[in-house]
């Protein structure tokens, strides 16, 4: 029971600092390496991370075999039903013979933060690592509270005189350690699961600020539609942010093309800049670009011949 008990307080502990510390994050491995914690609490996570791949996977298509959640996650027959138990107690879906079929709205589905910080994280830095050359010293930027923005928040803090405003608990932490960078919050309603700060108060500090460069997260692009997302707050901080920005640059890896959500944030002639990732389908990529939206594909960094490359744009 004292064991149990340990356990579970230990499990809690990493929960809650996780979001705050990147540096516990970036060395989760190091720490899991400790025998008593490898048995006990890598599994739970794992179980996390697969559990929102099949939330994902359920929203692209709606049904799914058991068969090809084993193929697709490398894992059991015997670890994908107790996944999908688990996911059928939460309401997410339905379990059938051989497989499930979703009960979620997939205009509305919102991963939490937890979630999406190991979720496609070398895309993420790819594209991070393509933003920052926008960002100058002396600048006065807005970071939206994704965790793709967050990647990006993470390498700017040894710039100098740079002034960043976010809506992001996180970034807020990440940044407060730099000598360089000064941080506003714009304060308001934290929204737990996807831990950005919005309502009145966020929107009255908006309100009264101009900026250089907006760099927003995006949760689903379709090149006709536009941008959009699951929470009505967040569309609407979203746009006023762009209404405050000379340049509005977007961050949105593969997995969030050819979507749409809930709550419409604007056409996708409201970015200046788009960066994504190298796993987008091309024909995406091509409709934004025809769109007069300027538009970057990141790709892994290689080595120094990949430079020329890695950074491509058509007006």
């Amino acid at each position: 029971m004292a064991k149990e008990t340990v356990r579970r307080e230990c499990i809690n502990f990493l929960r809650v600092c996780q979001p705050f510390c990147s540096r516990l994050f970036e060395h989760r491995r190091a720490v899991l390496s400790f025998q008593f914690f490898s048995r006990t609490m890598l599994p739970e996570m794992l179980a996390e991370e697969r559990r929102f791949q099949i939330r994902e996977i359920l929203t692209a298509q709606r049904t799914v075999s058991a068969s090809e959640l084993c193929d697709r996650l490398k894992v059991t027959a015997a670890t994908i039903r107790r996944d999908l138990a688990a996911l059928e107690q939460e309401g997410v879906l339905v379990r059938s013979h051989g497989g499930a079929v979703s009960r979620m709205s997939s205009t509305n589905f919102q991963p939490t933060y937890d979630a999406l910080l190991r979720s496609e994280n070398e895309e993420k830095r790819q594209i991070a690592r393509a933003a920052e050359q926008f960002v100058l010293d002396g600048d006065t930027i807005f970071l939206e509270g994704s965790t793709t923005v967050f990647e990006l928040a993470r390498r700017l803090i040894h710039r100098h005189r740079l002034t960043v405003v976010t809506n992001s608990p996180t970034i807020v932490c990440e940044l407060q350690r730099s000598t360089g960078v000064t941080v506003m919050c714009t304060g308001g309603d934290l929204q737990k699961d996807t831990f950005y700060l919005s309502g009145e108060w966020a929107q009255r500090a908006l309100s009264e600020i101009r900026l250089d460069k907006a760099i927003l997260g995006v949760s689903a692009i379709d090149p006709r539609y536009g941008v959009s997302t699951a929470h009505h707050a967040e569309a609407q901080i979203t746009r006023m942010v762009s209404k405050a920005a000379k340049t509005r640059i977007a961050l949105a890896d593969h997995t969030k093309f050819g979507r749409q959500r809930f709550a419409f944030v604007g056409p996708v002639t409201d970015i200046d800049i788009l960066i994504t990732d190298s796993g987008t389908d091309p024909k995406y990529v091509e409709e934004v670009r025809d769109a007069g939206v300027q538009v970057i594909v990141a790709e892994p960094a290689r080595s120094k011949s990949n430079d020329s490359r890695t950074f491509t744009h058509k007006s």
